[in-house]
C-alpha cells in the first residue's frame, strides 16, 4: 500500500484515504499540490468551500 505525508501535520496516509489538494496561487510559486489526513482537510480546508 502506498503512502502519502500529510502536507497539514506530516502524519503518514494511506493514499487511497489521502485528500489531494491543487492550488494554482497566480504567483511565481504556480501551482502546488499536497495530500491532506482527513482531519486536516476536514479541520482546515473543507470549511472555506461549504
Amino acid at each position: 500500500m502506498s503512502t502519502e505525508p500529510c502536507g497539514g501535520c506530516g502524519a503518514t496516509v494511506p493514499f487511497a484515504q489521502a485528500v489531494h489538494v491543487v492550488v494554482h496561487t497566480r504567483t511565481e510559486e504556480g501551482v502546488v499540490d499536497h495530500y491532506l489526513c482527513r482531519d486536516c482537510y476536514e479541520g482546515e480546508l473543507e470549511p472555506l468551500f461549504g
